[in-house]
Parts: structure tokens; C-alpha cells; sequence
């Protein structure tokens, strides 16, 4: 925890996350996690009392980092004994070190676990039911949706939820004598009008990774199409899919040179730099632009994204789960359940107001009623985001959304995410090679049939899964 940390701490932190790089950087996408969960790796060096919470976090923004510190420094405070130990990764490589972990035994604790291995590592018995930490915070007090139950229980509780929408510099647009675009057809041609020597229309990743399977499932859905049905068919192979591919590669032609390798950094850092007009992100992105260039976050607005006759964009739930191997299992749930609840989880997520939206009712309202000062200077951008909030939806967590070209949010996550949606994927790596040239028609039939025969491969090896309707996940 930098220089307020014991130096013990910090010397096993340090350790921790040089194990984890010197493992394996990436594992393919099929592969599957560990027959059974390892037992942790003991602790040692530590008087018999001390107990330890590992805490693996993707947040590293450093305001955030200092108010987690805090706040863990506040609770250690309150319970002698106990040390909470974190470890940070990035976004992008979140799946890949989770898994790297569990295979090599490492101790979890406390995890931000990634969407696409919820499902499958909740019928594998390697996270612990959390229902009495729900029960303690209070369950009505939970925003629909953002608990993840399966199998009757449930496994992640979350601490924020990141809603997308499309940033737009309205100055270039004024200054080009273009409205604010409302429409597909809108931004295209805007994109292609404000792309010039000295800017690009639009910044949309091409990478292998979730930056680009995220981005483009807006489009997806927007257009009436889904990855699955909700019995676990694929619905990729409709034409409303070929339809979003078409939409989002002709933006393409608007993006910076080197997107086809981007994910989430290389957008935003080509927004906040003023290379491209547009750009797809949540609330963290104005926080950002007021901090750094303060001047330009005059010039922007932030719009619900145009890209089909559906009302839906992307949703992140951000959840913390607790690995069932943990060590110190009691001591983790009433960690979690203090640090997600209350004043606690106000003033996390108040670090990024508009980016970080509380999960619980009572919280919200309070974030509301006492803003913050840069949610006062940008009351549009952080209402909008609440707003919209209602209308998320994420290809992990929710397969088979869209019925007949409706969207109503489904409560089934696809047991085959990480197969698909792992990174690289299946979507991904078809949207890499449809920007750099590839057949958009071609490159999405090969899609459809690899994502049939990841669903077929799984169901082979659970014969006892069977479908249910969207209002619940499958059973085992």
C-alpha cells in the first residue's frame, strides 16, 4: 500500500504480483480452469493471530487506490488482526491472471472476478456463496440485476455499475456545421466530415480484448441481434449480426492508424489528446478530461450511442466475489460486507461520480442529493449516466436480450463466456480481422460456427444443463 504499509506487507504484495507476471502472460481462450480448486498457499512469517485478506483489484486509478487504503486502514483499525493485502492487475488481463492464480494456488481472498468466468467457475465450486453478506447489507436494497445468483445462490456482490455512451466534441461539430447526431447515419457522416489532417472521427478498438467485444455488442444489440437465446442457442447467425458488423466496420475507416491493435487506454488516451472527435466510454472519461485538460471537457458532451433502432448500451457491473479456497473466509465476508455497504461504499465510489454507480438504492440517492463538486460542474454527464443505467447490458452476464428485435434484459449468463468472450475470443479476433481486411460476410460465418461448436462442446460435457427461461440461470 506504498509508503503507508508495513514493510512486511509490502514485501509480500511485491511478491505476489511478481509471481503472477512471471507465469504464463496469457492463456488461450478455451481453456478451462482446474478440475478441482487448489488449496490456497499458506502464509507465513506472521505472529499466529494475524489473519490475511488478500484483495485483488483492477482499480488502480491512484485517488481511487488512496481512498481503498484508507478505508482498509480504518477497518484494520477496528479489527486488530486482521491485514488486507492488495494486489493490483489491469483490466485487459484480468481473466487470463485470475485463472493464472487459481492454477498455481495462489490465494484469491477477496476478487473482482471477470464476467466471462462467472458462470463457469460458480458450477465449479470455486467461489463461496455469498447470500448471508446480502442478507446483512439488506437484499431490497440491491439495484435489479446487480447481484449474480446462479444455482439459487449467490456469488458476487457488486460495488459499481460503468454505463457507456458516446463522447462527442461539440465544438469540431460546430465548427464543421454539423448538429449533434442522433442517428447511425449521423455520426457516420460526422465521422468521416471531422476526419482530417489533424483528427480522426472516431476512436473504436480493434484489439484482441474486451474493449473491442464490448464496444461492438452495442452496435450488436442496437441493430436487434444477440450472441445467444436464452435456452442456449446462438443467435449470431442472424442477419441483424452481419448488419452491425457493416455498421461498425464503416466507422472504422474514421479510426487512428494502430486501432486495430487498441483496447481501452489507446481510446481514451487519443480523446483526451484531442486526436478523435468521438469516443465510446463511461464516466471515467470525464473525470479524466477535468482533470487533464479541463479546457477540453468544455467542448464535450456525452450522448446515448446511435447505432440502431434499440434502446441498449454497455453495462460493467464491477462485483467482488470471495474464492472458496480462501484461507480466512469468515474474516473476508464481513470485510466485504462492510467495505460494499454504507458510507463505505459511498465514498469509493464517489472517487468517479458518473463512473462508478453505487449498486445499492440507498446509496444512489445519496450520491445524488450530495453531489460532488465536479458532479455539480457536470450535472448533465453524471444524470445521463443514471439515467441510462436501466437500459445496460453486457455480453457475459445477459444472453438472449433481444427477442424478436426487442430488448429486455435478461437475467441468463452464457456458462460458455470465457470460450467466447476470453480474451482473444471468438468476437474479437473476428472483428481484428474484419479491420484489417477481411471479408465481413466471410469472417462472420466462421464466427457463427465456431461459437456452435464452443456451445455444442460444452453442452457434450454437461449433459445434465438445461435451459430456462430469461427470468433465471440455468440449472446444473
Amino acid at each position: 500500500m506504498r509508503n503507508s504499509a508495513p514493510p512486511l506487507r509490502r514485501f509480500r504484495a511485491a511478491l505476489l504480483v511478481l509471481s503472477l507476471i512471471l507465469l504464463p502472460a496469457c492463456l488461450p481462450g478455451a481453456t478451462p480452469p482446474p478440475a478441482t480448486p487448489p488449496a490456497p498457499v499458506p502464509v507465513t512469517g506472521d505472529a499466529p493471530a494475524l489473519k490475511i485478506i488478500p484483495f485483488f483489484t483492477t482499480e488502480s486509478d491512484p485517488d481511487q487506490l488512496a481512498v481503498l487504503q484508507a478505508l482498509i486502514a480504518e477497518y484494520q483499525a477496528l479489527n486488530p488482526g486482521i491485514e488486507v493485502d492488495i494486489v493490483i492487475a489491469s483490466p485487459a488481463s484480468r481473466g487470463t491472471r485470475l485463472l493464472t492464480s487459481l492454477a498455481s494456488g495462489a490465494d484469491l481472498g477477496i476478487f473482482e472476478i471477470e464476467p466471462a468466468l462467472m458462470s463457469q467457475w460458480a458450477d465449479a465450486g470455486y467461489l463461496l456463496p455469498l447470500d448471508d453478506v446480502v442478507t446483512a447489507i439488506g437484499a431490497d436494497d440491491f439495484v435489479e440485476g446487480s447481484l449474480f445468483q446462479q444455482n439459487g445462490a449467490t456469488y458476487a456482490v457488486p460495488y459499481a455499475v460503468s454505463v457507456y455512451g458516446l463522447r462527442v466534441r461539440t465544438d469540431l461539430l460546430q465548427q464543421a456545421g454539423l448538429s449533434l447526431p442522433s442517428t447511425y447515419e449521423e455520426v457516420l457522416n460526422a465521422a468521416e466530415t471531422l476526419t482530417n489532417s489533424q483528427t480522426y472521427g472516431i476512436a473504436l478498438p480493434a484489439g484482441q480484448n474486451i474493449a473491442t467485444v464490448n464496444y461492438f455488442s452495442t452496435f450488436l444489440w442496437q441493430n436487434g441481434g444477440d450472441y445467444f437465446t436464452c435456452d442456449g442457442e446462438v443467435a449470431f447467425g442472424e442477419p441483424q449480426a452481419l448488419q452491425a458488423i457493416r455498421r461498425w466496420q464503416a466507422l472504422t475507416q474514421y479510426a487512428p492508424p494502430g486501432f486495430t491493435t487498441w483496447g481501452f487506454p489507446e481510446q481514451i488516451d487519443a480523446f483526451v489528446n484531442g486526436r478523435v472527435a468521438m469516443t465510446m466510454y463511461a464516466g471515467r472519461l470525464g473525470v479524466q478530461l477535468e482533470e487533464t485538460h479541463p479546457d477540453l471537457a468544455d467542448d464535450v458532451t456525452v450522448i446515448f450511442p446511435p447505432w440502431g433502432e434499440q434502446r441498449v448500451t454497455l453495462g460493467v457491473w464491477s462485483r467482488f466475489a470471495i474464492a472458496s479456497g480462501t484461507k480466512n473466509q469468515a474474516e473476508a465476508k464481513a470485510f466485504l460486507q462492510w467495505l460494499v455497504s454504507g458510507d463505505r461504499l459511498l465514498r469509493y465510489d464517489n472517487v468517479l461520480p458518473g463512473h462508478m454507480i453505487p449498486p445499492l438504492h440507498s446509496v444512489r440517492q445519496t450520491a445524488l442529493e450530495n453531489p460532488s463538486a465536479y458532479a455539480q460542474k457536470h450535472t448533465g454527464w453524471v444524470e445521463s449516466f443514471y439515467e441510462w443505467s436501466v437500459f445496460t447490458n453486457h455480453p457475459a452476464m445477459n444472453m438472449g436480450s433481444m427477442t424478436q428485435n426487442q430488448f429486455s434484459r435478461s437475467d441468463v449468463a452464457p456458462p460458455w463466456a470465457w470460450d467466447t468472450f476470453g480474451t482473444p475470443g471468438i468476437v474479437d479476433t473476428m472483428l481484428q480481422n474484419v479491420a484489417n481486411g477481411a471479408d465481413p460476410e466471410q469472417a462472420w460465418r466462421e464466427s457463427v460456427l465456431q461459437m456452435e461448436q464452443v456451445v455444442a462442446g460444452w453442452k457434450s460435457t454437461h449433459p445434465q444443463w438445461k435451459p430456462t427461461d430469461c427470468g433465471g440461470f440455468p440449472g446444473p
